[in-house]
């Protein structure tokens, strides 16, 4: 629990207030007008949270993320009572490296830590915690308080924090560290998949949804809100309630992305269908981004590879610092790039969408990561479990399913079981209606893959 916590603490703390991701980011005056631009600050963030998984074990770096929550939450107690000045640029360069190994030692926390389900529904937080706080943002403004609300609200989430990671410091053992191993070539082709959702769903779109003047940003926020609630939704209702796998479930998230450009091209002439582009936009966010944090969680913790966790880390990295160019230069500058330019990139997006749909098929398609995803967590759980929960197989019928495969008659298995044949017959008539199969066969070349 007190992983789960501290990485949702942690990602609304940074999602919402530091990461200078366009003007969807929740503006505050404890670093803009103290520091004037926080990119700076973000650049060195960056560049010291990459360092420490590079030189250091993440057995040694996680407990030690305490002592930085520390001198972090000393700074942000100095800096407001000192205000604008140069003594609190100082103070603030200290803490942003602080910043960024609380930051990295939860991304580890929640790669190597954390089961499925903590994952998935931690994700589901991530994305939508941070999206209200910008919704409700000028009602927080708007309050006479001495202290801004939010200011009280990033104290309440570092004393969190400061709990969260004491427990990790003295539960030192719980944290596993990476093995010198290479994971398999397909894991790698998975890596442009997960940026590519990254990059349209957190930089692009948002940039595109920053130069409609048409409209006022509130307005298109609102409507953007509103996808990423609906986005939710849908996540909840097909994966948590009807196990859709992971695969179709980023094919939908595609699937929105590309109609709201498909939308955004034809607002040339119609201004007005900019709103549906926020809303197909904030639909494939909540998707794609709680899928692919989802997918890499169990495949980092699955191969626990010291190789591919730091190759994953380096580029997403480079691509958090190109993200940061780019809004710099498209989302938060004053000068609007003209309407024509932005049809064609999303004419160039939707182009690539078809070239590159193939090798998606072919890399989300594999088998192995549809089953993964199935598993309560990745040590714990057999392939053959997951692909039996995914036909909707109960725990006695995964048994029975088990015992066949393994070539066992049902009269063995009422034996072993101990319970009548009659029950096991009505398991096994059970399995086959449910893999919609007629005979032992048939079991055994659907699923021989699965038997070891």
């Amino acid at each position: 629990m007190p992983y789960f916590v501290g990485w949702i603490a942690v990602s609304v703390w940074l999602y919402a207030y530091f990461l200078p991701m366009g003007d969807f980011a929740l503006k505050i005056s404890l670093f803009e007008d103290i520091v004037g631009d926080t990119t700076f600050y973000f650049y060195v963030m960056l560049i010291f949270g990459s360092l420490i998984p590079l030189l250091f074990d993440g057995k040694r770096f996680v407990p030690a993320s305490f002592y930085s929550l520390i001198i972090s939450l000393v700074c942000f107690i100095v800096v407001l009572f000192l205000g604008p000045g140069l003594p609190s640029k100082i103070i603030m360069l200290i803490a942003v490296p602080c910043i960024g190994h609380i930051f990295i030692s939860h991304v580890y926390a929640f790669f190597m830590v954390l089961n499925n389900s903590e994952k998935f529904y931690s994700m589901i937080l991530v994305v939508l915690l941070p999206k209200v706080l910008i919704y409700i943002k000028p009602l927080l403004g708007s309050t006479q308080l001495t202290l801004h609300p939010i200011i009280i609200l990033i104290f309440f989430i570092m004393i969190t924090l400061v709990f969260s990671t004491y427990y990790i410091k003295t539960h030192a053992d719980s944290v596993p560290s990476f093995q010198k191993v290479k994971a398999p070539i397909e894991a790698y082709s998975l890596m442009p998949v997960i940026f590519i959702v990254f990059a349209l769903n957190d930089v692009v779109a948002p940039a595109i949804l920053q130069q409609m003047s048409t409209f006022a940003k509130s307005q298109i926020e609102s409507y953007y809100f509103w996808g990423i609630l609906a986005g939710l939704a849908v996540v909840l209702l097909l994966q948590a309630g009807f196990s859709m796998n992971i695969c179709s479930m980023l094919n939908l998230s595609f699937a929105f992305l590309a109609l709201g450009f498909v939308v955004d091209i034809i607002r040339i002439q119609y201004p007005e269908v900019i709103l549906v582009s926020a809303v197909c936009f904030g639909i494939a966010y909540s998707i794609g981004i709680v899928n692919v944090y989802y997918l890499a969680g169990f495949m980092i913790k699955k191969f626990q590879s010291i190789y591919f966790y730091r190759t994953g880390f380096l580029i997403s990295s480079l691509c958090y610092l190109a993200a940061s160019i780019f809004v710099k230069i498209f989302g938060q500058g004053e000068m609007l790039v003209p309407p024509i330019f932005m049809a064609f990139v999303s004419i160039c997006i939707v182009i690539l969408f078809f070239l590159l749909t193939p090798f998606f098929i072919k890399m989300l398609y594999s088998g192995e990561w549809i089953d993964d995803a199935y598993r309560e967590d990745i040590s714990q759980c057999t392939r053959l479990e997951a692909k039996l929960k995914e036909y909707k197989l109960t725990p006695a019928e995964m048994e029975v399913c088990r015992l066949l495969l393994e070539g066992y008659t049902l009269r063995q298995i009422s034996g072993i079981q101990s319970k009548a044949y009659a029950t096991i017959n009505t398991y096994c008539t059970s399995i086959y209606r449910k893999l919609n199969i007629n005979s032992r066969v048939e079991l055994l070349l659907l699923l021989q893959e699965y038997i070891k």
